[in-house]
């Protein structure tokens, strides 16, 4: 279960993630999505038990807890002068990857030497997903992480979380977007937004993504309607005029 500001945002949520999997976290603005990330990094207290290999949270020390996961969230302020060169270094003591690789593989190469300011913020949420993937950590927290992305770059993500998946990454994102999250999730958990202390199971469901991941389920979860179209879901934004 988890509070925050005095108030239930769910309770009863019981899930795993394994390695190879990834599990999506969907709901609206507001509902704790971000925050059940920070507790399962252990940042934000929770009631219950967070578990890695069967070991409880709090039982790793926050070294261990640094080589095993890695998080991404908001992007960092860029007021302290370093450069994208500089900010891929930090992350890679932290980690075994290889910065020249990387920003090859995220088309960073040539913003190296810039500093991390002058940047859009579509090039600096590239710098930051890089800088998780020099983590190398074996288990990826990420909120939102094709946020401030342009099309091809978002596509781009999207194929890299898929490899990684099947390398054996676990990984538990936030997303908005209904495509990119089916196209990755082997399960989801999806928070309501009601919150409250009633049921079992109040303000959340997790389940596989074939099951959850429907028309019906999605348009109740964003009080929104959503069609599917052949093999996809979207908003029904209704006819153009």
């Amino acid at each position: 279960s988890l509070h925050r500001g005095g108030r239930t945002l769910f309770s009863g949520l019981d899930c795993v993630c394994r390695a190879g999997e990834a599990v999506v976290i969907l709901g609206p603005n507001g509902a704790g999505k971000s925050s059940l990330l920070l507790a399962l990094a252990g940042l934000m207290p929770a009631d219950g038990a967070i578990e890695i290999d069967g070991q409880p949270l709090h039982h790793y020390t926050r070294e261990e807890r640094a080589r095993l996961i890695a998080w991404q969230g908001a992007l960092p302020p860029a007021e302290f002068g370093l450069t994208v060169g500089q900010r891929l270094e930090l992350a890679a003591a932290a980690g075994s990857g290889d910065i020249a690789a990387v920003a090859e593989r995220m088309e960073i190469a040539a913003l190296l030497g810039r500093a991390l300011g002058e940047l859009s913020s579509g090039e600096r949420q590239r710098t930051e997903l890089a800088a998780l993937m020099l983590r190398d950590a074996p288990i990826w927290l990420l909120d939102e992480p094709t946020a401030h992305l342009d099309l091809k770059h978002q596509i781009q993500w999207i194929d890299i979380l898929k490899t990684e998946r099947r390398q054996g990454r676990a990984i538990i994102a936030v997303l908005h977007d209904l495509q990119q999250a089916l196209a990755i999730a082997d399960a989801l958990i999806l928070i309501d937004g009601q919150g409250g202390d009633g049921g079992e199971m109040s303000g959340v469901r997790y389940g596989r993504a074939d099951s959850l991941g429907t028309a019906a389920q999605l348009g109740e979860l964003f009080q929104a309607p959503v069609i599917k179209q052949g093999q996809i879901l979207l908003p029904d934004y209704g006819e153009s005029v």
